[in-house]
């Protein structure tokens, strides 16, 4: 009866192919040890490569002496047995994290390590439907949005792998009949009765207190609420991703989103879109709801220039009618590189991979008038300058051709409204300390070509090529 409940829900759930291969958690508890001989079961039928990974925690005596059961639990159904060692205590103190945290991350590294090497995609793990209510609750007490009531996903992405949870819908009490049935032997995890930590004071306190005083089915009504959530979670955000294709463009290292579009829409909506942008630049564990909530509000209160730091570096700046998000690195070019000579003949290489090209022409020979990406000057009053590319420092000037003098750099660039985020980056070709040419902008008027000139010296701002 329960490999028959198994097969329905991973065919509902569209957990696994024929010929898919799947690394299987495997601790020796009962839940693992009933994954493990479903999944083997299912093999016969799917034809399915597994793969059977077991992480020694360090943290009780007899933990090297499971690490052997298992193996010999693999070795009995001929699969390929890896298993690992890590100090979990130290490793939490190395990190700076909890106990908890700190077994999460040797597991995962130790699954994704053995998906990699076996050369598959999917990774089983033994989540049943208590562990589905216990963490929905813990997720509620802890303060959640809608996403969280979700709790675990039968399926989820992390990067190229699947991690898939086939006995989800399992009660805690059908996976242990399912070992005394089949006269397996499951080893018992003395942590998991310590209540020093949260989870399992939330197992062997609270939810029998909500049981016996509350409802006797609550674990039943709080996996039923994480499928209901997870369907609205759907939908929402498969509808915030049609609106960020629309709203969002990127350029380059950047992310542009419409504003006026963006603030139009519900609440609900907003904050997926806010998110799905944020997640071009940071994992989703480095983001939550409070960063998202500050992020609205700058995106519908923010003023041009200003900027919002966000965890990663990513910063937000609110350009005109658009929100712009981008890491902070891309609009610090002028600190990785003050200056540059540029020889005559010769060219210059920026830091984002762009080209200044410096040559000496015949004013005959000009096309004109030059497009934007180059320049055309006087060389006669350049032949005895040091040229070189720079960026903007504080307290710049520039005497734009066709004005009537110098103005300070930073006014010109808001006339010729360059947005903020792309002023630093804007190099800046000097003859000794005096700015001829913005790139793409404008040439100094002092040295424009005249009737009189003779030698030209031409600029050009290109990609690389």
């Amino acid at each position: 009866m329960i490999y028959q409940k198994f097969f329905k829900y991973i065919n509902e759930n569209k957990l696994l192919s024929p010929g898919d291969g799947a690394v299987l958690a495997v601790s020796g508890g009962p839940d693992s040890l009933c994954l493990l001989y479903l999944m083997h079961r299912l093999s016969e039928q799917f034809k399915l490569n597994l793969v059977v990974a077991h992480l020694n925690h360090c943290l009780r005596p007899e933990a090297e002496e499971e690490a052997k059961g298992v193996q010999s639990l693999a070795e009995q159904m001929s699969l390929p047995f890896v298993t690992r060692a890590v100090d979990i205590r130290k490793l939490k103190q190395e990190k700076g994290i909890s106990e908890e945290e700190a077994g999460r991350l040797a597991r995962y590294s130790l699954l994704f390590d053995v998906a990699s090497n076996y050369g598959v995609t999917k990774i089983a793990l033994g989540h049943h439907l208590d562990d589905q209510a216990e963490t929905v609750l813990l997720n509620i007490i802890r303060g959640t949005g809608p996403d969280g009531l979700a709790g675990i996903l039968p399926q989820s992405q992390r990067g190229k792998y699947t991690i898939i949870r086939p006995l989800l819908c399992f009660r805690r009490t059908e996976i242990e009949d399912y070992c005394r049935e089949n006269k397996l032997s499951p080893y018992t995890d003395s942590t998991n009765l310590e209540l020093n930590y949260t989870r399992n004071k939330l197992r062997l306190e609270l939810i029998p207190q909500l049981e016996g005083e509350y409802n006797p089915r609550i674990r039943e009504a709080l996996f039923g609420l994480a499928k209901l959530a997870e369907e609205d979670r759907k939908f929402l955000q498969s509808l915030a991703r049609q609106y960020y294709n629309k709203l969002a463009e990127k350029d380059n290292d950047k992310i542009l989103i419409a504003r006026d579009s963006l603030l139009k829409l519900p609440p609900a909506l907003r904050g997926r879109i806010l998110r799905l942008a944020v997640l071009n630049y940071i994992p989703a564990g480095r983001i939550n709801r409070k960063h998202i909530a500050r992020l609205g509000i700058f995106a519908r209160m923010g003023k041009s220039g200003k900027v919002l730091l966000l965890p990663g570096k990513v910063e937000a700046r609110c350009i005109d009618n658009r929100l712009v998000l981008s890491l902070q690195e891309a609009h610090s070019v002028r600190k990785i590189l003050r200056e540059y000579q540029l020889p005559v003949p010769g060219r210059v290489v920026l830091p984002d991979g762009k080209i200044i090209t410096a040559a000496l022409k015949d004013k005959d020979d000009l096309i004109w008038p030059p497009e934007p990406s180059r320049a055309c000057l006087d060389y006669a009053g350049l032949e005895d300058a040091l040229l070189k590319v720079t960026y903007r420092c504080p307290g710049d000037r520039f005497f734009p051709q066709g004005a009537a003098g110098s103005k300070k750099l930073k006014d010109f660039l808001i006339d010729q409204k360059v947005p903020f985020h792309q002023r630093d980056c804007l190099p800046l070709v000097k003859a000794d300390d005096t700015i001829i040419w913005v790139a793409g902008q404008r040439i100094a008027h002092p040295f424009r070509v005249t009737g009189k000139t003779q030698n030209v010296l031409e600029l050009e701002y290109v990609s690389d090529q």
